[in-house]
């Protein structure tokens, strides 16, 4: 890949970032909480399917479930 590629890349990504940060910055309390939320629940979600049984109880939060 070429140096321009991977600027362009890197630009793509900050602004991606940038507009992710603005877009928090001007939610409601009610709408930050919310979006705290499900990305906690996708997060489990996710690593109880996919991370292996072994792994898990190496996990305190885990461990029981």
């Amino acid at each position: 890949m070429s140096q321009k590629g991977r600027i362009s890349e890197v630009l793509v990504v900050a602004g991606l970032a940038a507009f992710a940060y603005w877009r928090y910055s001007k939610m409601t309390e009610l709408e930050k909480q919310k979006v705290q939320t499900d990305i906690k629940e996708i997060g489990e979600k996710v690593i109880k399917e996919l991370l292996p049984e072994g792994i898990k109880g190496l996990l305190p939060s885990f461990a029981k479930s």
